[in-house]
């Protein structure tokens, strides 16, 4: 699965974007594995995606960058096994991680990569603000579609 999913977010929803700016599948897969498995995890997942989105767009360092750091922000929004939370709850706790955890990696890659110049204050305001919906609303279909059974055990 790990594999899949930046090869998804490289070869097809980089395709769909809007001001130049696609939806993240990867954050997507980064918060539902830290809501799961941990922040432990989620950060390792996103240092392995990191690396393989790296090697297939050319930006490697940074993109190792900016998946760690998003994988160790959605850790937060961890629910452990003991808690009996429901499955609304998992599903506000997976759209705060997408939320939190596309925009501060928005943030991070606006002040890395700036190669058309603009302010990195509207590469962050505007365009991670974009992103984060663009994200939020694929996590809100995602769920819809496939996460709900799962986030129901």
């Amino acid at each position: 699965m790990l594999g899949i999913v930046p090869l998804v977010q490289e070869f097809g929803l980089s395709r769909l974007s809007l001001f130049g700016v696609s939806p993240d599948a990867i954050t997507i897969y980064l918060a539902f594995i830290a809501l799961i498995a941990g922040q432990r995890s989620s950060t390792s997942f996103g240092f392995a995606s990191g690396i393989i989105i790296g090697i297939l767009s050319g930006n490697i360092g940074l993109n190792m960058l900016v998946r760690t750091i998003e994988g160790f922000i959605a850790g937060y929004f961890h629910i452990p096994d003991s808690s009996h939370s429901t499955t609304k709850q998992k599903t506000r706790r997976i759209y705060g991680a997408v939320v939190m955890a596309g925009f501060c990696g928005n943030a991070v890659f606006a002040i890395g990569y700036n190669p058309l110049a603009l302010s990195p204050l509207y590469r962050i305001a505007v365009l991670g603000v974009l992103e984060s919906f663009l994200t939020l609303i694929l996590a809100v279909i995602l769920n819809w579609l496939f996460l709900r059974k799962s986030l129901a055990d």
